[in-house]
């Protein structure tokens, strides 16, 4: 007698054969009466050239066939694929997957269990996740307003008294603990950088530049700094924005070839450039710029490649991630766009031990790089380069500009001081004399122990006068260095910028007075108090800046070495 008895899995084999959905796809066959959705299902074998090269599959449950073989696990089957993918972003929240072993060449990195707990999130109040850094077997974990530290492959348990006592588990991501203080590392993760235990980042949100160390966060920027970086912080944008300036190309289209009877294409992806107006070069094309050249406006089409540049004739072949429209033209001007966003970026230099931060306004081509150093929790000077990515590699501090990598401290370069990506920049130090704070004096001279090539670009004292009005700052006129101050009068050499006595250089101060009105600068001398000119020494005030640099001349590139700087005065 017949029964009709339901399986919980085939244990018998069938054949089936794929049918074409499209050029160079396959799927698979489904109801006899073709669904809605589903491929035709072939009901019978062709024998067509066409169709004999269509793949034929086998499924079955035993292995190698046989009546009373094993059956294989009834788990999951190979040619199964998931059209249709379900996505979940979760910018707080983490997972991790299977391990790979190198001796047994095991690669699980791909395996994502879902029968495990994989995941774990952080709090979603304090922004997406943006930068993860391994640690003491912890991982550090950084969000825009907030800083953690997970477990790896252990958790705590707390006793009666609060206190955590480390255990293992078989959780990879154990308890995750909040560091005390609302800051994170913003929209900026470029910013960090790390030495040994210490790590160092920026917060924009609250603009702040950080150190994580055993201690916890410290806000290193308050560190004589604040207000500079309250202000400098502020103007950094966490949008990307397209430049102003617009680069301008003909180009001519690049068609594939076309066989016979096919239609000529319209449209291409491939471009070769011709070079452009307003002295376009090819030079400043980068991967991931946008052209609006298709459908009038920006449209998601952009630079995959650049290949065949000639920087002689101004050449080269691009390729977009999609077709362009061409209007079957053979020469198209074309609008290439960059997106820009600025960038703080971090860098620890290991040879002079300090944490290197550049915040950079991308667009306008600006940027403010200092250094700080943990010995005298200082910063302790300003530099004149803008790195992409900087860091230490065996003692030596790198960074990179523009794709090249630039070496820093190379001895074996003679006079290469102040010079950074092939170009040179004069060193300048810049101080305060305020001695006897509430006497007015008046500064006659100044002075500095150290080598020759130092010049004076001003000595400035504060202002004076009716403040609401019109005010008055003495400031003294340029003082040229040793060299550069020399001049020969009847073979006698006079100088008229610093002189050196004693192993001392100096120079007298020759006033030239300006008036401070309506933001307009006027040479003039302070009514009724000092009458400015070759002939009289001497800048009056409460207090008084100077600002030292390096000549343009004297040895450049080379070692300049300042001890100290004093000036000399008198009670006004």
């Amino acid at each position: 007698m017949a029964i009709t008895r339901e399986i919980t899995y085939f244990n018998s084999f069938i054949i089936k054969k794929t049918v074409e959905s499209g050029p160079g796809k396959a799927s698979w066959p489904s109801l006899p009466w073709n669904s809605t959705g589903y491929p035709t299902f072939p009901l019978e074998v062709s024998t067509a050239t066409s169709d004999v090269e269509y793949d034929w599959y086998v499924e079955e449950s035993r292995i190698r066939g046989g009546y009373n073989n094993t059956q294989v696990d009834l788990g999951v089957k190979a040619y199964i694929t998931e059209t249709e993918d379900d996505k979940l972003v979760l910018e707080n929240g983490l997972i991790y997957s299977g391990l790979y072993n190198s001796r047994t060449g095991v690669n699980e990195t791909n395996v994502f269990s879902t029968g495990e707990n994989i995941t774990k999130e952080v709090d979603p109040r304090y922004g997406g996740i943006q930068k993860l850094y391994t640690t003491d077997t912890n991982l550090i974990i950084f969000q825009e307003d907030k800083v953690s530290n997970a477990l790896i492959d252990k958790d705590a348990i707390y006793t009666a008294d609060g206190n955590p006592a480390l255990t293992a588990t078989q959780l990879v991501i154990g308890q995750i603990n909040q560091y005390s203080g609302e800051y994170g590392i913003s929209d900026n993760p470029e910013s960090f950088a790390f030495k040994g235990s210490r790590i160092y980042f920026s917060d924009k949100n609250r603009s702040a530049i950080m150190r994580l160390s055993r201690d916890g966060l410290t806000e290193i920027s308050r560190y004589g700094m604040r207000d500079y970086f309250r202000d400098t912080l502020a103007d950094i944008s966490e949008s990307f924005d397209a430049t102003s300036e617009v680069v301008f190309y003909s180009l001519s289209p690049v068609y594939p070839p076309v066989g016979p009877g096919e239609p000529t294409p319209t449209d291409t992806d491939t471009w070769n450039i011709i070079g452009g107006v307003n002295d376009s070069s090819v030079s400043k094309i980068e991967l991931g710029m946008a052209t609006s050249r298709a459908f009038g406006g920006l449209n998601g089409i952009y630079v995959i490649s650049i290949t065949s540049i000639n920087t002689t004739n101004n050449t080269a072949t691009i390729k977009f991630n999609q077709t362009v429209q061409t209007d079957n033209l053979a020469s198209v001007d074309l609008y290439l766009i960059r997106f820009v966003k600025d960038k703080v970026v971090g860098a620890y230099d290991n040879f002079y031990d300090k944490y290197v931060v550049s915040m950079q306004q991308t667009e306008l081509e600006t940027y403010n790089t200092l250094s700080f150093n943990d010995s005298n929790n200082g910063w302790t000077s300003l530099w004149d380069y803008d790195p992409s990515f900087g860091g230490t590699l065996n003692n030596i501090y790198y960074t990179t500009k523009g794709g090249s990598i630039w070496k820093h401290y190379d001895e074996s370069v003679i006079n290469n001081r102040g010079t950074f990506y092939g170009t040179y920049y004069p060193t300048s130090v810049t101080l305060s004399f305020n001695p006897m704070v509430s006497v007015s004096k008046n500064f006659n001279a100044v002075n500095y122990e150290g080598t020759n090539g130092w010049q004076a670009d001003f000595f400035l004292s504060d202002p004076t006068g009716n403040l609401q009005s019109n005010s008055y700052k003495d400031e003294s006129s340029f003082i040229y260095s040793y060299d550069e101050g020399a001049y020969t009068e009847s073979g006698v050499t006079y100088r008229v910028g610093f002189n050196i006595k004693e192993n001392k250089y100096f120079a007298n101060l020759v006033n030239k007075g300006v008036q401070v009105n309506n933001q307009n600068t006027i040479p003039q001398g302070i009514p009724g108090q000092v009458v400015p000119g070759a002939s009289m020494s001497g800048i009056k005030g409460f207090f008084a800046t100077v600002k030292l640099s390096t000549d343009n001349t004297t040895d450049l590139g080379g070692a300049k070495n300042l001890f100290a700087v004093s000036s000399n005065f008198v009670k006004s």
